[in-house]
């Protein structure tokens, strides 16, 4: 979240860290988001999933980080960078033999550039590792590399036999990590071995220090009293034991699930919006606008899944608690109020319209919200910037983080071999981002 701040009160160190984890969620990136309800889903996904981004793919990148970066050699910050980078080049190309030919959708990170890869694992799973302890040390990547090249110069003046203090300065950077499992010796991709996938666990469990009736569904979804994982779960408020999640954690799920449904509709107005105003008269554009009335029709059978005005109030009191949480800046509290702000309009403009295509009050709330987020760079204003429109800007539904979640709670649970069981309306779990 641009602009975001915390102002500290009297926390302790734990305290400190859960907070700066929090607020570095909300500032991660993900799928384009025209209608900006970023802070929306990532004020919920925080609660429902902590940790999470739509950047992870598999759960073993928890074990091959630590594995690959308490080795590194170097004597300076920059030197480990380089030898960081390195080795999870050489972990892409590992896997990327692992799994060759078919490389799509497994969840290598780099699949496609290898060590020229611009995201690479550690930055994006670095807040996590942190998270559950599995770096135990504070700070960014480039902290690590910092600290760990004080602790070998140090190191390096307390003995005149540079020999023996590589041992010494291996030590030093494995103390910064959890003693994680040894691998296996014989390589196998992304599977967990049942040592691991415990391991793995039992790091989550112990990092949730919510009460019962706010753990997260993380958690709840790992602990040992699940006998059952409900696999390819396209939406988490459909799991078949909903009515049982953790009290508190299941009221922001709903609150979730009611934005999610009404901001769908404003995400079909605003690409048919697109659609009508393409500077052209091809059969694409013909399709498209077929495309969004008909998805409009369809979002407008279930109006009675439409959440009131009651309910967005309470949303909006729900959120604010949230912001309070983490002493969030004037700056993110502006951009809350701005979002809420639009949901009331929207939700105004649903209620008190015949048809929202033809809504001349409809299209200002969704022309006016474009133009607020991107000055300059609005579509439904600069229609010319329409010529290069793809067909669909950001039409989608919000999961709040759960494909990703779930792809790593599976891993864990198939090396647990815990029995498995099929959603109701399942989805194919192959949408891994890579």
């Amino acid at each position: 979240m641009a602009g975001s701040q915390v102002a500290w009160l009297n926390f302790d160190q734990d305290q400190q860290e859960r907070t700066q984890l929090l607020m570095a969620a909300l500032s991660q990136q993900g799928t384009v988001d025209e209608l900006g309800m970023g802070i929306l889903r990532d004020l919920i996904s925080g609660v429902l999933f902590p940790g999470h981004t739509v950047l992870h793919t598999r759960a073993k990148y928890l074990l091959f980080l630590p594995r690959d970066f308490a080795g590194l050699r170097g004597s300076t910050a920059d030197a480990l960078s380089k030898a960081a980078r390195k080795a999870e080049g050489d972990r892409i190309s590992l896997l990327r033999r692992h799994y060759e030919p078919h490389l799509r959708s497994k969840g290598i990170i780099g699949y496609t550039m290898g060590s020229e890869t611009k995201q690479m694992p550690s930055g994006s799973y670095w807040g996590l590792l942190r998270q559950l302890r599995i770096y135990k040390a504070k700070g960014s990547i480039w902290d690590y590399y910092a600290t760990f090249a004080a602790e070998r110069a140090a190191h390096a003046k307390r003995t005149m036999f540079h020999s023996e203090d590589e041992d010494t300065q291996a030590a030093a950077a494995l103390e910064m990590w959890a003693d994680v499992p040894d691998a296996d010796e014989s390589f196998g991709g992304f599977d967990l071995s049942p040592e691991e996938a415990t391991w793995l666990r039992d790091r989550f469990l112990l990092s949730d220090r919510e009460a019962d009736e706010s753990r997260s569904l993380v958690t709840w979804l790992l602990d040992p009293d699940r006998n059952e994982w409900v696999e390819n779960l396209k939406s988490i408020w459909n799991h078949p034991q909903a009515d049982q999640f953790p009290g508190k954690t299941a009221e922001a799920m709903e609150l979730g699930r009611d934005a999610d449904y009404l901001v769908f509709g404003a995400r079909i107005l605003y690409n048919y919006l697109c659609a009508v105003g393409r500077p052209d008269d091809s059969e694409q554009k013909s399709r498209l606008v077929a495309k969004y009335e008909d998805a409009m029709k369809d979002w407008t059978q279930d109006l009675e899944l439409l959440p009131g005005l009651d309910r967005l109030n309470e949303l909006d009191a729900w959120a604010r608690g949230r912001l309070d949480d983490v002493h969030a800046s004037q700056p993110a509290r502006m951009r809350w109020a701005l979002t809420i702000g639009f949901l009331r309009r929207w939700l105004h403009n649903v209620q008190a319209s015949s048809d929202l295509l033809a809504d001349a009050a409809a299209e200002a709330t969704i022309t006016r919200r474009e133009a607020s987020l991107k000055p300059g760079r609005a579509r439904l204003v600069q229609l010319d910037r329409l010529r290069s429109w793809e067909g669909d800007s950001g039409y989608f539904r919000m999961d709040y983080n759960w494909a990703p979640t779930r792809r790593l709670l599976d891993d864990i649970h198939r090396g647990l071999g815990t029995p498995r069981v099929q959603a109701p309306n399942s989805v194919d779990d192959d949408s891994v981002v890579d």
